[in-house]
């Protein structure tokens, strides 16, 4: 059974630490993971609404990649109930509504604060969804296991050892269990349309590795931000309209990260991110920009969990840049 009984193993001197808020400006920021920068406060939780709406856009309407998978692993059974697991629950949208779809399952949130729903008495969180303060990277191993999904959106910048984090993952799922990935990249493409020269290691990823997964499938999608081009469906324009305002938001987020560093003036900060915002607000003709998402599932297979053995290594010629767009050759 899955264990929703979480206390993160941070260090503290009382519980009300886990809720210590660390204010600049109107700003809010949580304490239990340096790796996670941005702000955890209701501004933050409202882009992440956003960026929900066009994730869900992206799918065709759903909040899930690969819906026949997860239909199959969420099957209504009479031996045990389904349990979903959400890492990185954010502002708890995408938990909640899976808890609305799939009634007869347990929803679990976790992330690092509680999503400001919780607090909103006017807003109404369904009986089958909780959510907790858990740290993915040290609270894994409190959640139990049998959980027949486990989705993480955009907290990559959050996970210490994304490999580990697989491996453990791994474990708490049930087998045929299924891994749900979100993750997005900004991309650029040129004045015909064509994505400037991205590089890729040629070496197989973190999932396809792992002795406990099988049927590993990943899905790029390529969004405007902002309804720039002019042959655009009603629906194309109101994703690269989320996509500008999600990315504008995301600004003045990185603005408060920023400022609560405290290497950089607030003078030269205003000016940066006051000519960033106008660059997204008015890029040039031949220039267009794209967020990239990618949408990668994996199945738990049914052998014994195999522990890691050994720390994922960096193979031969990866470079982190082969993840984003290089500078275009000279002609």
């Amino acid at each position: 059974m899955a264990d929703q009984s979480v206390t993160s193993s941070k260090d503290s001197t009382h519980a009300e630490t886990r809720n210590t808020l660390n204010v600049l400006d109107i700003r809010s920021f949580q304490d239990l993971n340096e790796s996670y920068k941005l702000p955890i406060d209701s501004d933050e939780h409202s882009r992440l609404d956003i960026q929900h709406e066009a994730v869900r856009l992206m799918l065709g309407g759903k909040n899930y990649q690969q819906p026949e998978l997860v239909q199959v692993a969420l099957s209504v059974t009479e031996t045990h109930k389904r349990h979903i697991l959400d890492v990185g629950a954010g502002s708890g949208k995408w938990a909640i509504e899976m808890a609305e779809s799939f009634p007869d399952a347990e929803v679990l949130g976790i992330d690092l604060s509680l999503p400001s729903v919780t607090k909103d008495p006017n807003r109404h969180v369904p009986s089958n969804c909780s959510f907790k303060i858990a740290d993915a990277n040290c609270d894994m191993d409190k959640l139990g296991s049998g959980f027949d999904i486990v989705h993480q959106r955009c907290v990559e910048s959050g996970i210490t050892d994304s490999d580990l984090f697989f491996y453990e993952t791994a474990r708490i799922l049930r087998p045929n269990g299924v891994l749900l990935l979100v993750g997005a990249n900004p991309q650029l493409v040129d004045e015909r349309g064509r994505i400037l020269p991205v590089q890729r290691p040629g070496h197989e990823g973190m999932l396809e590795n792992n002795p406990n997964y099988s049927h590993v499938l990943i899905e790029e999608v390529l969004v405007p931000i902002g309804p720039w081009p002019n042959n655009m469906g009603e629906t194309e324009r109101r994703l690269a309209e989320l996509m500008q305002e999600s990315i504008l938001r995301l600004c003045s987020a990185f603005k408060a990260v920023l400022l609560r560093d405290g290497n950089l003036s607030e003078q030269f900060v205003d000016k940066l991110f006051e000519g960033g915002i106008k660059e997204i607000r008015e890029l040039p003709p031949q220039v267009h920009g794209y967020s990239k998402w990618v949408f990668a599932t994996a199945v738990r297979n049914e052998n014994p969990w195999k522990t890691r053995k050994e720390p994922w290594q960096e193979p031969p010629g990866f470079d982190l840049y082969d993840y984003i767009a290089r500078p275009p050759p000279k002609e």
